[in-house]
């Protein structure tokens, strides 16, 4: 236990996640309500079992790793805090990582819209590329990033609540206008320039090899998802020809 500015404590012993009894409670609780609700209105309407299986497949990825959570910790260090903030940066991975069965809601609702299966589970694999690929790398994005012999030099590391979204945006923008573009020249150009940016978030540790300058350091961390972003943006400009709002369906 320590005092922050003599105001409050923190302990570096406790735990982010809730033990397994109390997640198994509130996940009772909450889709057993929803559960019932839909069987109730069953009789009038199916769209309480919509937004049952919506709310199932939203959160039942968190319920999973925070049920596991002691396992997690126990081979990945979950609660192995290199900082002051009260949680760890694999946390954060492991988090993304069960938000992505949020893609099998989007499925659902992309299939409820009737929108053809192939486009439906393409969307869905997208959506959930950026939540797999920085969960999946919980080594790397972890507080280890911090680090440098054992000692803790880096203010940033590779903070997964910062690389994440900037996937998002280059997947959700570059991957669907690229599937659904005319051109050849601008389908290749925008998967393939989304592709690298895709390499460029998820390896960080690996390209930091092969830059010249530190991205561990908050000044280098700026430096290296804002190249990610112009590039991106770039290709994405200059390769575009059908507004994505006509590709997602906005306007005809």
């Amino acid at each position: 236990m320590m005092k922050i500015f003599g105001l409050f404590d923190f302990d570096l012993n406790s735990k982010y996640f809730s033990d397994k009894e109390t997640v198994k409670k509130r996940a009772v609780k909450i889709f057993g309500i929803f559960l019932i609700i839909a069987i109730a209105l069953s009789s009038f309407t199916l769209l309480g079992f919509l937004f049952f299986f919506l709310l199932l497949f939203s959160l039942g990825g968190i319920f999973i790793v925070e049920y596991y959570s002691d396992e997690l910790d126990k081979k990945y260090g979950l609660y192995n805090f290199n900082n002051l903030r009260g949680y760890s940066r694999q946390i954060g991975a492991f988090t993304l990582l069960g938000f992505s069965t949020t893609s099998l809601a989007l499925l659902l609702i992309c299939l409820c819209a009737e929108i053809n299966i192939y486009t439906s589970i393409l969307l869905s694999i997208i959506f959930a590329l950026p939540f797999l690929a920085i969960g999946l790398r919980f080594k790397a994005f972890n507080d280890n990033s911090l680090e440098e012999n054992g000692e803790i030099v880096y203010d940033a590391g590779y903070e997964p609540n910062y690389y994440c979204p900037v996937l998002a945006i280059c997947c959700y923008l570059g991957y669907v206008q690229g599937f659904f573009e005319i051109s050849t020249i601008n389908i290749l150009a925008l998967i393939l320039s989304t592709s690298l940016c895709f390499i460029w978030l998820v390896f960080p540790d690996k390209i930091n090899k092969y830059i010249p300058f530190e991205n561990r350091t908050k000044k280098g961390e700026v430096i290296y998802l804002a190249i990610a972003l112009i590039i991106f943006f770039i290709f994405f400009t200059q390769f575009t020809t059908v507004p994505f709002v006509k590709v997602m369906g906005f306007v005809n």
